[in-house]
């Protein structure tokens, strides 16, 4: 009986806890050699020459728009140029790699444990959504609002590494500010009046 529920217990816990971290781990170390690609001069200089002027990031929007389309396939191309000599592939790559070439600041966001990619650009500081795919700007919330996703785990990919962006892009991180605060102010009052009965 013992055996049983040790092999069971192994079986979950390989299951439920190992083969998860070693698909993530996984994720992790493709996405970041992805973005090293996106990275190298090369790439950039050949990405730049296609265009004779600079281009805002909408713009770069727009002029990726008039090349791909999206078909749903088993082979998915990572290369910029591979997505550009077949008209389909990851819009975000390819826009990343875009931004990237025009001097932006550019990563790759990726659901984790889900099956979208997009990115966000670096404006004024600040870390803007964009979803080059759905053609959306600054939305961060359309995924859980629109689509009904549950983002479990969001990590967004610059050259070399990788930062965890889930509670950018989940609508109830505000509730769960305003239920710590409100458990914090109950936990100082509880703690008070133990003080004042002791």
């Amino acid at each position: 009986m013992v055996l049983g529920i040790t092999l069971v217990t192994s079986v979950l816990l390989f299951w439920f806890v190992i083969l998860p971290k070693i698909m993530l781990e996984n994720s992790i170390n493709q996405c970041l050699e992805v973005m090293k690609n996106l990275n190298k001069t090369e790439t950039k200089s050949r990405l730049r020459a296609l265009f004779d002027r600079d281009c805002n990031f909408t713009e770069l929007l727009v002029w990726e728009h008039e090349r791909l389309i999206y078909v749903e396939e088993r082979e998915v191309h990572e290369d910029p140029f591979e997505i550009l000599e077949y008209g389909k592939g990851k819009f975000s790559i390819l826009y990343v790699a875009l931004c990237l070439a025009h001097g932006y600041q550019a990563r790759l966001v990726v659901d984790m444990f889900g099956d979208h990619v997009w990115t966000e650009v670096k404006l004024q500081g600040e870390w803007i959504h964009v979803d080059p795919y759905e053609r959306k700007i600054n939305e961060p919330y359309m995924y859980q609002r629109d689509w009904h996703k549950e983002l479990r785990l969001v990590y967004a990919f610059e050259d070399g590494r990788f930062e965890d962006v889930t509670l950018k892009y989940k609508m109830e991180k505000t509730l769960s500010i305003i239920n710590c605060t409100k458990q914090k102010t109950i936990k100082e009052r509880s703690r008070e009046s133990i003080q004042r009965n002791f």
